[in-house]
């Protein structure tokens, strides 16, 4: 199953692109010495967030009892490890006995929102 980010996020990232490429672009033509990484790697930031926008639309993956949030350094917990999920200030914090992960609500597309609620309420867990 797979949880898309919100339409307003998705706009977030596509304006961060530009605005991550055009910075790079500007820098490269119009600064003194050529080749500058300061720049390259803006021009990188750019193709990230282009990446986002283009092909990771998806916040969340949930597949074979994991759930893994779908950026660079994102998490992944077993479903059945879960001990606890805790709904407070447009989050929900799964716990485990280890391991806490964050979701971030407003992120989530509704219809993906009703999706992730119906596959965290099967879980036999403490809800907080």
């Amino acid at each position: 199953m797979k949880i898309l980010y919100s339409k307003k996020q998705r706009k977030y990232h596509f304006f961060y692109a530009l605005f991550w490429l055009l910075l790079g672009i500007t820098g490269l033509f119009f600064s003194e010495r050529k080749l500058s990484l300061i720049y390259l790697l803006h021009i990188f930031l750019s193709i990230i967030y282009s990446y986002k926008y283009l092909k990771g639309t998806n916040y969340l993956i949930i597949e074979k009892g994991v759930l893994k949030q779908n950026y660079i350094f994102g998490k992944k917990i077993e479903l059945s490890d879960i001990k606890s999920i805790k709904h407070f200030a447009g989050e929900y914090i799964l716990r485990t006995d280890k391991r806490k992960m964050r979701i971030d609500i407003g992120s989530i597309e509704k219809s993906s929102l009703a999706e992730l609620r119906d596959e965290l309420k099967k879980l036999d867990v403490q809800w907080i």
